[in-house]
């Protein structure tokens, strides 16, 4: 069976402590890549963050990237919610998209980061955007895209 070790996470999103339980000793109140708060706990429920994955023979440690949902109650973990609501500005700044366009992206961005019915509706969106839209937001599209896309999203646009 696989359990997970309690990790620490800033509020941005970076690992600051993947084995809080096992090594609180190794803690930080704040993150040493960008100043921000962390937190070892989901702010909406409760439920701890998972850290290391631990097999009871064997501990994996490098395996599992910083969840985007919690586990527990699905609601995005702050790091996602920023990274949803920053692009989400970076679009509307983009003079060269319709409105329509815009609102549409912004509407499918839950779908780029978890696999649902409407992640192939999201990459033919971003497939619009990317013909359309100028190279910084083309370019912050397709690094938000890397950093927080499911495996389908990444894959249907070859990245």
């Amino acid at each position: 069976m696989v359990t997970y070790h309690s990790a620490q996470i800033c509020l941005n999103g970076h690992m600051v402590n993947s084995s809080f339980d096992l090594s609180p000793e190794s803690s930080h109140p704040f993150c040493s890549k960008c100043g921000s708060r962390t937190i070892t706990s989901c702010p909406s429920c409760g439920a701890k963050l998972h850290g290391k994955r631990d097999y009871g023979y064997v501990v994996i440690t490098n395996s599992n990237p910083v969840e985007s949902y919690c586990y527990n109650c699905g609601n995005p973990y702050p790091w996602t919610e920023s990274a949803i609501s920053s692009i989400s500005l970076l679009i509307q700044e983009e003079d060269e998209l319709s409105d329509q366009l815009k609102s549409s992206i912004i509407a499918s961005l839950p779908d780029v980061i978890s696999e649902t019915p409407k992640t192939n509706l999201a990459v033919v969106r971003f497939k619009k955007c990317f013909t359309v839209a100028g190279k910084f937001t083309t370019d912050a599209l397709r690094q938000f895209a890397i950093d927080f896309g499911c495996e389908l999203f990444l894959k249907s646009l070859g990245l």
